[in-house]
């Protein structure tokens, strides 16, 4: 199996995981702050430990490399911290249709970054995102204190995909993992002074579903992200990941019982079109250029 293949079945299976993340956050009793301090911590750990037990080694190449990868854990801590932020002033709805921008965001600043040409079907599958994440959440509203979500969600938004594009850029050959914990790291200890102020202790429930949330559902997912960004264009991971909820809705029904009206079913379908249409088309894409390869 090609290394682009392996990437889009990685990536799959990322965003399927990545669809229970909302779950915690009604399962696990302590503030959103707190719980990201916390799963960050623990996938540090995890993610260091990794490493180490694979390559013996947990430094990085070159010092410049550390200075890049300080501005991915900054992006990285400034989506998850405006992402919470924009539904803790506004709601979820708002939050999740601000966040979903970023497939969107990517499709036109990854041509002006790599230097490639903006391609009319991607933008096209953008916007069909879009349509689809508001027929999910369609009570959107931005009156009132609505337009400050709006304004945060849409920031979370733009620092996940130029994160995502700087990652895919810069780090092409660091492993998935490596490069992740140092992501995760920063983002713990910028989170640190949150959670020694913090009047909240997690209960031993609460424990054990921060372990599963940092080690599965960070660690874990993460990595597969970081290494389906190696090998695929980062406009076709963020069209992907817009399934997630499309998945979370999944959840939902599994564990909260909780069913989706016709509005969350047209605007699945409208998601899940614009994500099998870009990993078809990436898919035949990386066929061909395999086709290519062998016959020469």
């Amino acid at each position: 199996m090609s290394s682009a293949k392996s990437a889009l079945l990685t990536l799959h299976l990322g965003a399927f995981l990545m669809g229970a993340t909302g779950l915690f956050s009604k399962i696990i009793e302590l503030p959103a702050w707190d719980i990201t301090g916390y799963r960050t911590w623990i996938a540090a750990v995890v993610l260091f430990a990794w490493v180490y037990w694979r390559e013996r080694s947990i430094g990085l190449k070159s010092p410049r490399d550390y200075g890049r990868m300080l501005v991915l854990g900054v992006l990285l801590a400034l989506h998850w911290v405006t992402f919470f932020y924009s539904m803790q002033v506004a709601n979820i709805a708002v939050g999740m249709i601000s966040l979903y921008a970023y497939p969107v965001v990517t499709v036109f600043l990854e041509p002006w970054i790599k230097r490639t040409k903006l391609d009319w079907r991607d933008v096209v599958s953008g916007f069909l995102v879009l349509v689809g994440i508001y027929c999910l959440v369609p009570e959107f509203d931005i009156d009132n204190n609505m337009t400050q979500g709006v304004i945060w969600g849409v920031i979370s938004a733009l620092t996940f995909a130029v994160r995502n594009l700087l990652l895919s850029y810069w780090f092409s050959d660091q492993t998935a993992a490596r490069s992740m914990s140092y992501q995760v790291l920063i983002v713990a200890l910028l989170m640190t002074p949150i959670l020694l102020l913090s009047s909240h202790q997690p209960s031993t429930h609460d424990w054990w579903l921060l372990l599963c949330l940092g080690i599965v559902f960070t660690a874990f997912t993460h990595t597969l992200l970081g290494y389906a960004l190696r090998y695929l264009k980062a406009k076709t991971v963020g069209l992907v990941a817009c399934l997630q909820p499309v998945y979370a809705v999944i959840y939902e029904i599994a564990v909260l019982h909780t069913y989706p009206d016709w509005s969350t079913i047209i605007g699945g379908s409208i998601i899940m079109a614009a994500a099998i249409y870009e990993s078809v088309r990436e898919h035949n894409k990386a066929t061909l250029i395999a086709s290519i390869e062998n016959s020469a």
